[in-house]
């Protein structure tokens, strides 16, 4: 327990004292290394449900959506344990946002695919669980929290609840029943294949593993010296860095024409993520995670849950009218913008 501040201070001292060059260049260096370990990551995991003979929609909004937001999930963990907090919560609601951003441009981009018109309107169901899941997580940052468990809050105990109980629930009431995408039995081949993905898995993760306390000390760094707070840094670059997975996901998918996957891996990311602020508060020994965390992440809550309500609109009025240009797409992004200059000016 002695060690880990003397480690953080030595690595700390590499990336300051030298202005915001050196630790934007390590901050981006990190960056990059995440996405070429993520992206791999994910290949394997979507081996492992192809072979299990998930559906798409599933498939996206939990096995994959947990695989992509991996390097939310450590970060967020490492940044509770550096006593970052806020790079960590900003993260995770930064990470939200940007997913929701992606969702935006590739829908313009692909706008002649029309994307939306042809995914599951159970995707706008995720999306009101995720809205409920970011609301709780921001009435207990108001609040200071709702009680604890011992060091732990009750507020991200009942967020992971809900989503457990919520996503089970979508489950058993779900129209769109498991497809199978392979074989409905296991051949030598499907086992040998199996067996590799779960070791290229595990080595992804502990890659992941490794670099995620660089990600953390690098924005910590970026923080320090531009003077910029940590919440907007978390938000920002933080949470910039940590989508890489799924947006490399999301982009082949759409690609594939497998549009399912890709916005159920960014609807059931938003949901994940919020989750994480429970394995966070495990993490942070000080006292309950959302009360030592800065208010201005409501802010955040807010545009994330606009953005959100936009995706659902988006996906349940797709038919009403022929449409290249989505209006609901174009106000996300614009969300996101108003949101980092406010984020800004109030750091």
């Amino acid at each position: 327990m002695e060690e880990r501040p003397i480690v953080k201070t030595f690595l700390q001292g590499l990336f300051t004292g030298h202005g915001p060059l050196i630790p934007l260049l390590a901050l981006a260096s990190v960056s990059a290394l995440i996405f070429l370990v993520a992206s791999r990551l994910v290949r394997h995991a979507d081996t492992i449900a192809k072979e299990t003979g998930l559906g798409g929609l599933w498939i996206g909004s939990v096995l994959l959506a947990a695989s992509t937001s991996l390097p939310e999930v450590l970060t967020a963990v490492n940044a509770a344990l550096l006593d970052a907090p806020d790079i960590g919560v900003g993260d995770l609601f930064g990470a939200n946002l940007v997913n929701l951003v992606i969702l935006a441009i590739l829908d313009l981009v692909f706008s002649r695919r029309r994307v939306l018109d042809h995914v599951s309107k159970e995707h706008a169901l995720f999306g009101l669980l995720g809205i409920l899941l970011m609301v709780m997580a921001g009435v207990g940052i108001i609040t200071g929290g709702l009680g604890r468990i011992g060091h732990v809050g009750l507020e991200t105990i009942m967020i992971a609840v809900v989503y457990l109980g919520g996503v089970r629930l979508l489950y058993r009431f779900s129209e769109s029943r498991p497809h199978h995408f392979g074989p409905a039995h296991a051949s030598g081949s499907n086992r040998t294949l199996m067996r590799e993905a779960g070791a290229g898995f595990t080595l992804g993760a502990i890659g992941l593993l490794v670099l995620t306390p660089l990600l953390v000390l690098t924005a910590e760094a970026v923080s320090v010296e531009t003077g910029v707070s940590a919440t907007f840094v978390g938000t920002l670059l933080v949470g910039l860095a940590t989508t890489m997975p799924e947006l490399g996901t999301t982009f082949s998918a759409i690609r594939l024409g497998a549009f399912d996957l890709g916005v159920g891996n960014l609807f059931g990311s938003v949901m994940f993520n919020m989750v994480v602020l429970l394995l966070m508060d495990v993490a942070y020994p000080r006292g309950p995670l959302l009360a030592f965390v800065s208010r201005d992440h409501v802010l955040t809550i807010l545009f994330g849950v606009t953005c959100l309500a936009l995706g659902i609109v988006a996906i349940l009025s797709r038919r009403r009218r022929a449409r290249l240009l989505r209006f609901e797409m174009v106000l996300i992004i614009g969300a996101y913008f108003v949101g980092l200059w406010l984020l800004y000016t109030l750091g």
